[in-house]
């Protein structure tokens, strides 16, 4: 037997040696992955604070100690550590229940978490007909998913309806107030229906007062895509002891 012949035959095994262990190093990625992914399936805070901190570490990330969180300048040196109360823990979790349960749905919402309370942002033209105050069948179909869930909750809820610039003038809705106020109530008797509590929800109607986005550019130019955004609803889910309407 030659050697180019065993020099081949060993190059060979190599490869598919090679090839074997790349298989296995995926499979065992995948694996974590699922596992990963039932430890946290049911929002538990512990489960998800252990799994958190494991990848961290894995990853080579040092994990600073729990209830805490290491504030860095721009340049990356470390100058202070924030204390993370369980309320924002909380939020954090809520935030995470909502756009579990949204699901597929979630083209029709946006879900942020802030300081204090978690915003789920309902888009006004999958929510209502233009210059209507009744929901749709797909905002219904929405709502349903997270209503049973913010019922079951020790949250509090202030529905804010907001509208673009464009003047409104029916004889039902005399103005953006009327049409935005009706929106935030018509979201608001959704949650009551199905279970939610009325001493925990506040209603307000706020008209183009706060946009998230120019109606106008700086020529006093319509932007349609910007007025198309502004008209929504929000849910502003807060812990029962910071909800306020000031």
């Amino acid at each position: 037997m030659s050697d180019e012949f065993l020099l081949n035959r060993r190059n060979k095994h190599k490869e598919d040696l090679g090839w074997a262990l790349t298989l296995a190093d995926m499979m065992m990625l995948l694996l974590c992955f699922f596992v990963m992914l039932i430890a946290i399936a049911d929002i538990d805070e512990s489960k998800y604070e252990n799994v958190s901190d494991s990848l961290a570490s894995a990853m080579g990330v040092k994990v600073p100690p729990k209830g805490e969180v290491e504030v860095k300048t721009e340049e990356g040196a470390p100058v202070a550590r924030r204390t993370i109360s369980n309320e924002q823990r909380n939020l954090f979790q809520m935030q995470l229940e909502m756009s579990r349960l949204v699901g597929k749905e979630a083209d029709a919402l946006k879900i942020k978490l802030r300081s204090d309370s978690v915003a789920i942002i309902l888009k006004g033209d999958v929510f209502f007909g233009l210059g209507k105050a009744d929901l749709t069948t797909r905002a219904e179909n929405v709502l349903a998913r997270i209503a049973p869930a913010l019922a079951k909750s020790p949250y509090d809820v202030v529905v804010e309806g907001h509208s673009d610039n464009i003047p409104m003038s029916s004889r039902q809705f005399p103005s953006n107030w009327e049409l935005s106020a009706a929106r935030a109530s018509a979201v608001a008797r959704y949650l009551l229906a199905n279970g939610f509590d009325k001493q925990r929800i506040k209603v307000l109607g706020m008209a183009d007062t706060s946009p998230m986005w120019p109606n106008e550019d700086e020529k006093g130019n319509a932007l349609p895509d910007n007025q198309k955004r502004n008209r929504r609803v929000v849910l502003l889910i807060f812990p029962p002891k910071i909800a306020s309407v000031k």
